[in-house]
């Protein structure tokens, strides 16, 4: 698999089906991780986090996925324990059917509970 919409794809249905094994099928052993509650660097960390973040979501609902070449960026909704739904945006980079960075942007911190308390949880995992 090399599209890079198929594997953002694969990455998200296997995040929502909490498929651990899968998903780190899609990412690359170096991948570079950015978001509003942490930065990682390794295929392992990365899908450390993404467990942690798989306990407290609750729902997950893509909106669009626009690509260019091996550039894809999905905007989503994400649902979780710890506060209201956010919107969000990810920017992936795929090198030969691997994602080899990304960046989650979203505008609203979250406000039910401090930042670093829901970094403990995600991390956690």
């Amino acid at each position: 698999m090399t599209d890079a919409t198929a594997v953002a794809a694969t990455y998200f249905d296997a995040w929502q089906a909490r498929d651990f094994d899968r998903l780190r099928s899609v990412l690359a052993d170096d991948v570079d991780f950015a978001g509003p509650l942490a930065r990682v660097r390794g295929g392992d960390d990365c899908l450390r986090g993404l467990r942690g973040m798989a306990q407290i979501t609750t729902g997950l609902e893509v909106r669009k996925v626009f690509h260019d070449g091996p550039d894809v960026l999905t905007w989503f909704d994400l649902a979780t324990s710890v506060a209201d739904t956010v919107p969000v945006a990810n920017w992936m980079h795929v090198e030969d059917g691997k994602i080899t960075r990304i960046q989650c942007r979203t505008d609203r911190p979250c406000r039910t509970r401090p930042v670093a308390e829901n970094l403990a949880v995600c991390r956690a995992a």
